[in-house]
């Protein structure tokens, strides 16, 4: 079985700096190689949210979000 050995750049918000992140550490915050500022963590996959998690996520997330709404009525 092959394994996914994908890697993302991530850039610094407070230096700048591009930082390779591996695909594996998806949804785990960072640190910049250079300057040591938090990274966000990357999401490369949708994120199930639920009422309870909604906002603490948006809060938490210091990026822009893209949302779909589902509901199954």
């Amino acid at each position: 079985m092959a394994q996914n050995y994908s890697i993302y750049i991530i850039h610094c918000p407070a230096c700048g700096t591009a930082n390779r992140v591996p695909a594996a550490s998806e949804g785990q915050a960072g640190r910049c190689g250079s300057c040591r500022g938090a990274l966000p963590p990357l999401y490369t996959r949708p994120v199930a949210l639920t009422d309870r998690s909604f906002d603490s996520f948006l809060a938490s997330y210091p990026g822009p979000v893209l949302v779909e709404f589902w509901a199954p009525w």
